[in-house]
């Protein structure tokens, strides 16, 4: 019973929060990554300091969300390995 716990209250939860997170953070990795391609275009085209803010903004914003979601990546592996460690130390039934 102890080990059906830990997987319901544990592995599942924190292995979908790291597959979540890796989609999201993809898709979040290729919109920074556009971002400064389009940022770098506005520099070398000598766009004004208005577009430029603009563009870096958007290119911050993008940058954060790549961040949280390697954090939410990491929570979640932990929360999965915490519960696989649980599984793996508890004693196995008498026979």
């Amino acid at each position: 019973m102890k080990r059906l716990t830990l997987l319901i209250l544990l592995v599942i939860p924190g292995s979908l929060v790291v597959v979540a997170s890796s989609w999201w953070g993809l898709n979040d990795f290729i919109a920074l990554v556009n971002a400064n391609q389009r940022f770098q275009q506005l520099a070398n085209q000598g766009a004004g300091q208005r577009e430029l803010f603009i563009m870096a903004h958007k290119e911050d914003t993008h940058r954060i969300n790549v961040g949280f979601d390697g954090t939410w990546i990491l929570l979640g592996g932990i929360l999965a390995g915490m519960g696989i460690l649980g599984i793996l130390q508890t004693d196995k039934p008498s026979q």
